[in-house]
């Protein structure tokens, strides 16, 4: 009894494993889950049909579980068939025995199909939402592979379907604005401990005109989300339209930029996590590689033309090595190759990052600037291309907030410009800084070197100052403020010599000054042309809204040099005091004892007037003038003459007008020899006796003029005149009556 029951039972274990063999291998056709498997199917999609020849059952082992094979699988959707390489069905064991269709996964295999067939198969099985979403990516192409489709207990599509196999020649629409051409790629799915896995390998592909061949896509997916992690190799030329649509997808502001285009060839990681209703969050990415030509056009930055005269809102790049990474908190961007404004390409190396809780911006490299022209206008400096230089600086700023130089440091030969830590408001006004070091030379001459510090006032000391910026800026209303509101600070200042750019150069040039809510309080200035002549300079507040700037000076022409339209002037002293408020700054300007002798608009109004002699004067050792008298007011650019008066032994003339400074000079007035004037004025009882004599005159008197044009280009026209106006009489009489109150002193 116990051999037979051990001999039953080892038949039995041998049979049941060859029907499990067998079932494995070979299965067995059977009809019994036909009906039910055509019905489950037009249960979920009442347009889906579901066609086979038959069913074979087979034993799946490893996994204990029955695989329904069908024979020769078809779907019909809406009358468009779609060919199936296979169509499996995995069962519990139990389900043989049963009524039970418990279905655990499908996996369907393609033949090479249109991509869009995919959809239509993902119709039975996916919610209608993924489905949407699938018809709008996949435009066109071809798919081959298999497709896996699990099931829940309950009948329900588990989440973890997957796909492998390979698409090829697709259209795929990632957005409205954005597609891959051309593209065939091989997908694999693997099933890992952290969830499932597809791999995606390029092998060609366009976005836009850029190859994306050898890139891959990583999707991890675990229970609520899919992690995607993509390195995509890009190489090609691009626009601005497509720079454009990348910029918007990838939320970059290109506002300043108004055309690119160029070669890249980068490789950008982009990562981000994809949630149940296709949501993104955390999207990370990165780019780093190439460019080998780009030329990018932006708006003009009017800061960097004031500095880079030659600056051109065309860049154009070469070689040039970049890295670009944007996180859910920085951006950063890093670069480094060649570049050129004008003709000449000069290296550069420039590091960016933008902090997105903070909105601080932090710039910071060098640029080899030899090919560039440069001109620091206020320290009187001009590089000219071609003489090499450096530029290295460190920049932190949130825009329409504050801007900050953490150091800027400028080197030409012996010329060094050096500023360090300097805070500026959004309107450029000082806020505050620590130190600037300033070295520099005009034609191998210099012309600037000194240094300020600030603690608990500031300290300006040197040896040599260019002071022509300077005297320049007197004549000129600037409503740009150098410090902001929020600057207080008292200033003591010494400098060896002070240069005007004529020979009248400054020694022990001296000044100490107030600065309250960003404007002069206070200023003395003092300094020495020679032992016996001195320049003098004061500012102080008349109240609130206005304030007074005096000058005497015992030398004119470093003031003089400043108006283009006089040449040749020599000597004279100079008075000068100018009331200024926030509107209008008015002026009252005397020169006394002074020659000139490079006036071309005096020289014409001369020889139109038919004063040969004095115009011949004029252009030889000059013409000399006792006094020079004119009141302005200035408003912006704009010096308005409201009345002026020269008077010399050879000719006077009373004039008014505008000098819009460096566009147009508008003048009118009259013009009189000096015995013309003085045979008016001596016919005039008492006064004229008084004055100059008895002596009498006849004839024409002088002649009125008009002088307008550019200041090198001035066109004059003139008119005799045979009675002067009782204006040029009244001025002419009380400057005489001055000066002879003088002389009997």
């Amino acid at each position: 009894m116990g051999k037979f029951i051990i001999k039953f039972s080892l038949f039995s274990l041998t049979a049941i494993i060859i029907l499990a063999i067998y079932l494995t291998l070979v299965g067995i056709n059977t009809d019994k889950f036909d009906n039910i498997i055509k019905n489950k199917a037009n249960d979920i999609n009442k347009n889906v049909k579901l066609e086979f020849k038959k069913t074979k059952i087979h034993l799946n082992f490893s996994e204990l579980n029955l695989v329904i094979k069908l024979q020769n699988p078809k779907i019909e959707i809406k009358n468009d068939e779609v060919d199936l390489s296979k169509l499996d069905l995995f069962l519990p064991i139990k389900s043989f025995f049963s009524s039970d269709f418990l279905l655990q996964r499908t996996e369907i295999a393609f033949v090479k199909n249109d991509i869009k067939d995919l959809t239509k198969v993902t119709n039975i099985f996916l919610p209608k939402l993924i489905n949407n979403k699938l018809k709008k990516i996949f435009a066109k192409g071809n798919l081959e592979g298999e497709f896996i489709i699990p099931f829940k207990s309950d009948g329900s599509i588990d989440n973890d379907y997957g796909f492998t196999g390979e698409v090829s020649n697709a259209l795929i629409n990632l957005t409205k604005e954005l597609s891959i051409k051309n593209l065939t790629t091989k997908i694999e799915h693997t099933m890992g401990s952290e969830g499932d896995i597809f791999d995606i390998r390029v092998k060609e592909g366009l976005i836009y005109n850029i190859q994306i061949a050898d890139s891959i896509i990583n999707l991890k997916r675990k229970k609520n989300i899919t992690e995607v992690q993509s390195s995509l190799k890009t190489n090609g030329k691009i626009n601005f339209l497509q720079f454009n649509k990348l910029s918007t997808l990838f939320d970059l502001n290109i506002s300043n930029i108004k055309e690119i285009n160029g070669d890249v060839d980068l490789i950008t990681n982009i990562s981000f996590n994809l949630e149940k209703k296709l949501k993104l969050r955390n999207l990370k990415y990165n780019s780093a590689g190439k460019i080998p030509n780009l030329e990018i056009k932006t708006s003009e930055i009017k800061t960097i033309k004031k500095y880079l005269p030659d600056y051109d809102a065309k860049i154009t790049l070469k070689d040039t090595n970049f890295k670009f990474s944007n996180s859910k908190s920085a951006l950063m961007i890093d670069s480094n190759g060649m570049f050129k404004t004008k003709d000449q390409f000069d290296s550069f190396n420039l590091n960016q990052t933008f902090d997105k809780n903070s909105k601080k911006f932090n710039v910071k490299g060098s640029f080899n600037l030899n090919n560039s022209k440069i001109t620091v206008d206020k320290l009187n400096y001009n590089k000219d291309a071609g003489e090499k230089s450096e530029l290295n600086f460190d920049i932190n700023f949130i825009l329409d907030k504050f801007y900050s130089i953490k150091n800027l440091n400028f080197i030409e030969d012996k010329t060094q410009i050096y500023l360090s830590d300097i805070k500026f408001n959004k309107k450029l006004e000082i806020i505050d800084f620590k130190e600037t070091k300033i070295k520099t030379f005009s034609k191998e001459i210099k012309n600037n070197d000194f240094f300020v510090k600030k603690s608990e006032k500031i300290v300006i000391l040197g040896d040599i100052f260019d002071a022509q910026p300077l005297l320049k800026s007197l004549y000129k209303k600037d409503n740009k403020k150098t410090f902001s509101k929020k600057f207080n600070s008292e200033v003591k200042v010494n400098f060896g010599k002070a240069l005007t750019g004529t020979n009248d150069d400054i020694s022990d040039f001296a000044m100490v000054a107030s600065i309250k809510k960003g404007s002069y309080e206070k200023l003395s200035l003092k300094g020495n042309y020679s032992a016996q002549e001195i320049i003098e300079m004061s500012i102080y507040q008349v109240d609130k809204d206005k304030k007074t700037l005096q000058v005497i000076s015992d030398r004119a022409r470093p003031f003089i040099k400043n108006f283009d339209f006089i040449k040749g002037f020599e000597k004279g002293k100079l008075e000068y005091e100018s009331t200024i408020s926030k509107e209008i700054t008015n002026s009252n300007l005397i020169i006394t004892d002074f020659k000139v002798s490079k006036v071309p608009a005096l020289a014409k109004l001369l020889t139109l007037a038919s004063l040969k002699g004095i115009a011949d004067t004029l252009s030889g050792e000059g013409i000399s003038f006792d006094s020079f008298e004119m009141k302005t007011n200035t408003k912006g650019n704009l010096l308005n003459i409201e009345d002026a008066l020269a008077m010399g032994p050879a000719v006077s003339i009373l004039l008014d007008g505008y000098v819009d400074k460096g566009k147009i000079v508008s003048l009118r007035g009259t013009l009189v020899p000096a015995t013309k004037l003085n045979s008016i004025i001596a016919s005039i009882p008492l006064v004229g006796e008084i004055l100059v004599g008895k002596k009498t005159g006849e004839g024409v008197v002088g002649v009125s003029f008009k002088m307008k044009g550019p200041p090198k280009e001035i066109k004059t026209t003139v008119n005799p005149i045979k009675t002067l106006t009782p204006r040029f009489i009244v001025r002419a009489v009380e400057k005489m009556k001055r000066v002879k109150k003088q002389e009997t002193k």
